[in-house]
Parts: structure tokens; sequence; C-alpha cells
């Protein structure tokens, strides 16, 4: 199984796989899925995406600084008939001029792998640091597309009718800012 992509969202977990991806027999076919799962993902896999704010800066050539308010919400993997693997980052910045508006933007697909014996190409990602950020992104995102999950699911609507009840003792709408 090869995991072409994996976003993150509030309500559900996004991801694509390939099943049999060397498959040459006709018999046993590539066989493609997307998959929209709403089991909350391990701490390990929301922690690597948050650690990739500094790799992102170093492939768009931005200042380390441009790193805050950055959030990569998809990681997109891409693979030569080797296994040779390239990633490319979805992100959100929250910008300081517009605190209401997160501005999305994408990076160039990145090669991480060295190019198999044939391929042409070098590993992308100079700084080491970065590189086994990644490398470990891709497999927290793996393992979650291989159900190692939290087991808890990604209801936003139920925790916030929770936070409601305990909200109506005191006589207050908790979204809205008014008195009940």
């Amino acid at each position: 199984m090869d995991l072409k992509f994996l976003s993150l969202g509030r309500k559900a977990i996004n991801f694509g796989i390939v099943l049999n991806p060397d498959s040459d027999d006709e018999t046993n076919a590539t066989e493609e899925r997307r998959i929209t799962a709403h089991e909350a993902p391990l701490p390990e896999l929301s922690e690597a995406f948050a650690k990739l704010a500094p790799v992102v800066c170093e492939i768009l050539e931005l200042e380390p600084s441009w790193a805050d308010g950055l959030s990569v919400t998809r990681i997109a993997i891409s693979y030569t008939k080797a296994g040779t693997r390239s990633v490319k980052f979805k992100c959100t910045k929250q910008l300081e001029c517009r605190k209401d508006y997160l501005w999305k933007l994408d990076t160039p697909m990145c090669q991480v792998d060295k190019p198999a014996d044939g391929e042409s190409g070098q590993i992308d990602i100079e700084d080491k640091k970065h590189l086994k950020l990644v490398l470990n992104a891709i497999k927290e995102a793996e393992r979650y597309a291989k159900g190692e999950r939290s087991q808890q699911l990604l209801n936003f609507d139920e925790a916030k009718a929770a936070l409601q009840a305990t909200a109506d003792i005191g006589g207050r709408d908790m979204f809205s800012g008014t008195e009940g």
C-alpha cells in the first residue's frame, strides 16, 4: 500500500491510498481508494504535522520567522516507478493584517529519497533535521492510513453541544457572546 495524500480537517481526515502499487499482473491490479475517516489521529501525527512549518519555510525560501502562524494541513506523496518519493505540502498562514483570514499556500514537489539506480534528481530538502521531520510525518500519516488511530471520533458538533450545555447553566450563549 502506498499513501498518496493525507489531509487533516476539523471534522474528518481524508487520505488516498494505492493498493498493489507494484502489480504488473492483470489478476492483481492496482487499485486507488479515497477514504474519509472520522477517527482522531494519534498525538504523534498531529505533532509531526505541527513541526513541519520550518520545513515549508526552507522549501519556499522564506525567513524562519515566517513559520509563526503557519499550519500544514495536507501532505501529498508522489512515487517514481522505482519508489523514490517526493512530497508537496498544503498550508494555511495566519496573517498579521487579517486575523479573520487564513491564507492558503502550497509548496512545490520536493524529492525526499535518494534517486534509485537509473533515476536522476537529488534530495531537495538540504537541512538533515528538516528531512527527518518530513520522513517522520510520512511515517505517521502511513500509520493513520493503516488504522493506527486514537479510537475517538472527530465530532466537534457534539463537543460544541456539551460546552453549550455547560454554558446554559450560567445562562449565556458560549458562541455568540450574549446573555441567554
